[in-house]
C-alpha cells in the first residue's frame, strides 16, 4: 500500500505525507557566556551590598531612636558610648555598600571582557 499524499498548491501530483519520526538531534547549545567563578563572584557582591545596607539603616535607625530619646540603653554604657557604637556601624555599613560597588563594577567589566573575548 502506498504512503497517503496531500494535494499540492501548484496543481502537480500530491506530495507525500510523512508519517516517519523527525530525526533525534539534540537541541543546539545554549550557552549562558557567564562562568561560575563569575556567578559567585556576583553573589559576593550582593552579599556585600545587602549586608551594608541592613547594617547601615540599623545603625542609621538606632541613631534616631538615641536623638529622639525612645532608645533604651543597657546598663552601665554612656549614650556617647552607645552612639559611637551606632555610628561606627553606619561608617561600616557604608565600606560594605561601597565594596559592593567595587566589587560588582569589577564583575561587570570582567563579564564584558569575557563576552568580547569569545567572540
Amino acid at each position: 500500500m502506498t504512503a497517503p499524499s496531500l494535494p499540492t498548491a501548484g496543481g502537480g501530483p500530491p506530495a507525500p505525507v510523512d508519517g516517519g519520526a523527525a530525526p533525534l538531534t539534540p537541541p543546539p547549545s545554549r550557552e549562558t557566556g557567564v562562568r561560575p567563578r563569575d556567578r559567585a563572584v556576583d553573589a559576593v557582591a550582593a552579599l556585600l551590598l545587602a549586608g551594608g545596607v541592613a547594617l547601615f539603616f540599623l545603625g542609621r535607625q538606632a541613631l534616631t531612636s538615641i536623638a529622639d530619646g525612645t532608645y533604651a540603653a543597657p546598663m552601665g554604657e554612656t549614650w556617647v558610648q552607645r552612639a559611637d557604637f551606632h555610628a561606627a556601624q553606619t561608617r561600616w555599613g557604608g565600606w560594605l555598600i561601597a565594596a559592593g560597588v567595587a566589587v560588582a563594577l569589577v564583575s561587570a567589566g570582567r563579564h564584558a571582557w569575557h563576552r568580547r573575548a569569545r567572540r
